[in-house]
């Protein structure tokens, strides 16, 4: 068995992790932001939740699977402590350790919500809205660390996805801007 793993294409195992991870949590992100549109509604708005649920839990996933296997990984082995203690990976510690703390923001974003019928709203909220800048550091993780990064692929994805959520983000903050603008009324002008 130890055999077989060891035999892994590894490498190229956690770098297909590591962009699958990205792109499905990219792709949660959209549907979250999506899903708080008040014009969607009904049945499309049970929908988007759904794949916005699928999309996180399985970017979870591929992260997972990217973290555990650096540890068998013969070309750059990491040891436990490395994966799970943020800045203390001996290999770029500032941009494996924005990939931890992202890690560990995935998991209490994805813990909280399973449990948010518990929390106060505001507190659920809060901590899901952490989505945003853990899906910075995300990027910054993937950028700088990524050994395809260099690749105009690679570019292009991340800056496309950067303008998407950006753009999405500044729109749903446009539509919740003039929603409680109709409802304090026409303001009025001296």
């Amino acid at each position: 068995m130890i055999h077989m793993l060891v035999e892994l294409p590894t490498w190229m195992l956690i770098r297909s992790f590591g962009i699958l991870s990205y792109l499905t949590l990219f792709i949660g992100m959209v549907m979250g932001i999506s899903y708080s549109f008040p014009t969607i509604k009904g049945h499309r708005k049970g929908l988007l939740l759904r794949w916005h649920t699928y999309a996180n839990i399985t970017g979870m996933g591929f992260a997972l699977l990217h973290t555990v296997l650096l540890i068998i990984d013969t070309f750059m082995p990491f040891d436990w402590a490395e994966l799970l203690i943020p800045f203390h990976a001996a290999n770029s510690p500032l941009w494996n350790g924005l990939g931890t703390i992202a890690m560990y923001g995935l998991l209490l974003v994805l813990l909280t919500t399973d449990i948010r019928h518990k929390l106060k709203r505001k507190l659920w909220l809060a901590l899901h809205m952490l989505s945003y800048p853990i899906f910075a550091l995300l990027l910054l993780h993937g950028f700088f660390l990524g050994t395809d990064s260099k690749q105009g692929w690679a570019i292009l994805m991340y800056v496309v996805t950067a303008i998407i959520l950006l753009g999405l983000t500044v729109l749903r903050m446009q539509q919740s801007i003039r929603k409680r603008q109709v409802k304090l009324g026409p303001t009025k002008h001296l």
